[in-house]
This record gives C-alpha cells, structure tokens and sequence, in this order.
C-alpha cells in the first residue's frame, strides 16, 4: 500500500504567475527572443543605501537570531514612518515583521480562521488570496464588480460580504492597476461599520500611485474601523527589494501578539541581514519617486500603443505596474475557460511575447501585462502585442 500525501497537498497549484514567469525565464536563457511581461517585481536595482547596510552588518561578523516579530529599530521605524504618512499613531508592538508581505496575509488568516469561515475577496484578485484561504480551510466568497475594476458597498451587499469573517481588500490592486479613491473607501467604509469583519488592507503597491491624490488607506478614512483593521504592506514593490523578503504588518497589539507566537512556531524571525538593510530604506525616497515616475511613463507608453486595438479594452491603471487588457470579444467564441490561456498561448508562440491570462485571477477573457521593464522593451512588446491580438485566429 503507498502512502498518499495529506489534503492540503492536492489542494494547493503552482502559483500560475510564478509559474508562467519562470517558463519564461528559461525559453529566454535557452535563447528565445522572448519579452517578458509577467514579472510581477520591478526592473531596478535594490538602492546604495540599503546595500551599504547590509554590507556594513555584515563586516560584523556575527549574525544571530533576531526577535521574532522582528528587530526593535526596524519595527520602531515603520511605526514612525506609518504614524508620519496616515496620521494615525502606531507602536512599535503593533508591527511584525514578516517574509515578504505574504507571509504577513498567510500569518493574519491563519489566526482569524476556523474551518469552513468564509473571507470576501474582490474579483479581480491577486492569485494568491483564494490560494491561502483554502489551504487554511476556509472558503472564497468573490465580491464581482458592478462596474469597472472597483468594488462598491452594493457589491460587498450583493454578494454576501456582510457574512464573511474578513474582507481583503487590495489597492493598487494587482492584476488591474486600480486604486481606491477618498470617496470610494467611504463608502466600503460605511457598509464595514454595518457588519462585524476584519478588513486585510494589502497596500503593498502603496507607493506606485499615479493620481495626484496619490495613495490613500483604509485606516485613513475610517479610524474608527483601525482596531479590526490588518495593514499589509512592505519594502519589495516600492524600493525594488524583491528578493529580500521583508513585509509588514500593523494591526492592533493583540493581533500582532497573536502573528507573532504563528511566526515564532513557523519561520521565526527573517533574515537578520535583510533586517538591518531595510532600516537604511525609508531614506531612499528619492529612489522610490523615480521608480514612480518610470512607471507612469511607461503606463502611458502601454496604454498609447494599444490604443485603438480592435477588441480590447483597457482601463487606465492608476497604480502598481499592471494593465489588464479586457479581450472578451476576441476570444467569445471560445470554449468558455480556454479563450485567455488560448490567446496567451498564441501570443508566446508567435509573438515571442509571455503575458498571464486573466482567468487565474477571476478574470476570463483578459490578460495582465507587467510595464515593469524597459521603455525600449515596453515598445517592441507593444508592437508584438498588436499584430498577435490582431492575427489572433482562436
């Protein structure tokens, strides 16, 4: 008799964005003139400064174990940096550090979560959300927009939110770009005080905004909803620190406490290195206005050169480095479920050029394409992705 593997094992896929990334990656290393535009980090280098640091702890010589929740400089640096940018005094207890800003949403689930409780997520949703949600066990109720890429209180209303134990709500949001104005957090604000849910912030694009209102959160709006308010956030978007690992969450003391004894049985503390790095990054913010303004350019280089494509629609991303390009009419006449991975397809195939259909993301019929590289890339893809939507046979 062999033995089989336990639940979580069948049910949990590849991550399909990492997993496209990575196919491409290799067809570009074996040689194929492949432009990438899956990648979901940015194409700059990690800052002096935060090299420096790290360089300079590690002529220490010595690196332990830290804290569990993290180092106190470093959780005392984001309590000042978040208290100066929303108003809103946090401590350094109300902060963990964590590995990346998934292990923070993975550390916050994990202890909301009983069995069978149910997390309202907006569709489109970044792929890792319903993944996580049911490797704790719980279930995804997908809040469908009634317009445009945003969902609104009648949505939460309409698709049962005002049941769910925690609402996760993303912005920028990734895969669309989109980004919650003042007026639209209001209003999810007042359909939150009608019911009793935690609310997961992911602010992790925070920094990636293009409007001249700029980024606003949650907290922001609606203090009075912070004691059931989880941030997510951290350095890998904005300070083009990827591979570093270094995410954040700030919530009331007792959820953090309760974060912090998962993550002391789980992972422990991140890297010690990365730690003391990231204490010079908050300093870097000159750099992160030129990433910004990279990233704006190229969203509007992206967005010109598609213009005019028959069959697709694309609404204007507002933030992060993502434009999802609505091709329904395209691929109607397919097989419901194949059109997106179809055309995705045929675009690597033909054009040499690697997107992400939109279906791992709630989103049939669509692609999401990263402007996360080259202005000269960004325009020979663009005119790839012309001619492959335009020849799209099916």
């Amino acid at each position: 008799m062999s033995l089989r593997l336990g639940w979580l094992a069948e049910v949990l896929g590849d991550s399909p964005t990492l997993k496209l990334s990575s196919q491409a990656k290799e067809l570009i290393r074996a040689g194929e003139p492949v432009i990438n535009l899956t990648a979901g980090e940015p194409d700059f280098s990690t800052p002096e400064p935060v090299l420096e640091a790290a360089r300079a702890f590690l002529q220490q010589g010595r690196i332990g174990y830290t804290a569990s929740a993290g180092i106190p400089e470093l959780r005392e640096r984001v309590a000042a940096q978040y208290t100066a940018t929303t108003g809103q005094d946090y401590a350094p207890s109300e902060v963990i550090v964590s590995n990346g800003a998934k292990q923070v949403l993975y550390n916050v689930l994990s202890i909301l979560l009983n069995q069978g409780d149910r997390v309202a997520v907006p569709v489109p949703y970044w792929v890792t959300y319903p993944a996580q949600v049911a490797a704790l066990r719980g279930r995804t109720v997908e809040i469908h927009p009634s317009r445009g890429w945003k969902v609104n209180a009648e949505d939460l209303a309409r698709d049962g939110a005002g049941d769910c134990r925690a609402l996760i709500l993303n912005s920028p949001v990734n895969p669309t770009g989109a980004v919650y104005d003042r007026a639209e957090l209001e209003d999810i604000a007042s359909f939150c005080r009608e019911h009793e849910f935690f609310i997961l912030a992911d602010e992790i694009y925070e920094d990636l905004v293009y409007t001249d209102e700029g980024h606003v959160s949650l907290v922001q709006v609606a203090p009075d909803l912070r004691h059931r308010i989880v941030r997510i956030t951290g350095l890998s978007k904005s300070y083009a620190m990827t591979g570093w690992r270094v995410g954040f969450g700030l919530a009331e003391k007792a959820t953090i406490d309760a974060m912090t004894r998962l993550q002391s049985h789980s992972t422990s503390n991140i890297c010690a290195i990365a730690q003391h790095a990231a204490l010079a990054a908050f300093d870097c913010r000159d750099h992160v206005a030129r990433m910004r303004e990279a990233f704006h350019r190229r969203r509007d280089l992206v967005l010109d050169g598609l213009d005019g494509v028959p069959g697709v629609r694309v609404d204007r991303p507002d933030g992060a480095f993502y434009a999802m390009l609505d091709c329904g009419d395209l691929v109607a006449d397919l097989p419901a479920g194949e059109g997106c991975w179809r055309l995705a397809s045929s675009l690597l195939e033909h054009q040499k050029l690697a997107t992400i259909p939109g279906k791992p993301f709630g989103a049939e019929g669509c692609l999401r394409l990263s402007f996360a590289t080259s202005d000269d890339e960004l325009r020979e893809a663009v005119q790839r992705l012309r001619v492959g939507l335009q020849e799209f046979a099916g």
